[in-house]
């Protein structure tokens, strides 16, 4: 699962379909959002480290790109969520999730 900083930072990427670290902090700064640069770094280099960004060698810096599609990422932390969800709750819980599923459509 991501971070709420980690999530914004991921939507910039993704939109983007490659960005510097620069790139995304100036964005997040135009949507109001005060971060240091170097948090915005960090947060860039830990989703390197976790396999969720790529990044090659750009000047003095580097240039990230995402791994996965949005939708393959959001189906593994579904898949995740769920799956504890049963693990915990059982089939209570399965049945409540098919429910809620009939009530949106």
């Amino acid at each position: 699962m991501f971070s709420p900083l980690e999530a914004e930072v991921m939507k910039v990427v993704w939109r983007r379909r490659s960005a510097t670290v620069r790139e995304v902090w100036l964005e997040l700064r135009s949507q109001g959002k005060r971060l240091a640069y170097t948090t915005v770094m960090t947060v860039m280099v830990r989703l390197c480290e976790k396999g969720i960004l790529s990044r090659v060698k750009e000047g003095k810096g580097y240039r990230y790109f995402p791994n996965h599609p949005k939708e393959t990422l959001l189906k593994r932390f579904v898949d995740a969520i769920v799956d504890r969800i049963v693990a915990v709750f059982g089939e209570p819980a399965v049945s409540y999730l098919a429910e809620v599923i009939r009530k949106r459509r």
